[in-house]
């Protein structure tokens, strides 16, 4: 072996990561978003809220009940796919992510101003 130290040559050694909770925030959101539009009918069929605690981001996805099938998957498989792919990316912000799924889509009735 050639080189100081006795260990063969290899990639470089990347630095720990920073906890960066904040910029992890919209990107987590973001794949999921990306995600979840490739599966739905529509980009009113799902809602997806965020929340920090601590160094774990807490992503919970709302999917209209006649949509939750295809987010799910048989047997689960796409929302554990959408999981495994959500704790890599969390993991170059340096902190944890989790993802609910539900059918509790919350309906917000707001009042459009009248035109005359």
């Amino acid at each position: 072996m050639s080189g100081s130290g006795g260990r063969p040559p290899g990639p470089p050694r990347r630095p720990p990561h920073r906890s960066e909770p904040e910029r992890a925030i919209p990107a987590l959101r973001d794949l999921i978003d990306y995600i979840v539009r490739q599966l739905v009918d529509g980009p009113g069929a799902f809602q997806i809220r965020a929340r920090r605690r601590g160094r774990t981001v807490v992503l919970r996805l709302s999917v209209e009940p006649d949509q939750l099938g295809k987010v799910i998957g048989r047997e689960g498989k796409i929302a554990r796919a959408m999981r495994t792919m959500l704790s890599i990316a969390a993991i170059r912000y340096g902190v944890h992510a989790s993802l609910t799924i539900d059918d509790q889509i919350e309906r917000t009735t707001r009042q459009e101003p009248a035109v005359n």
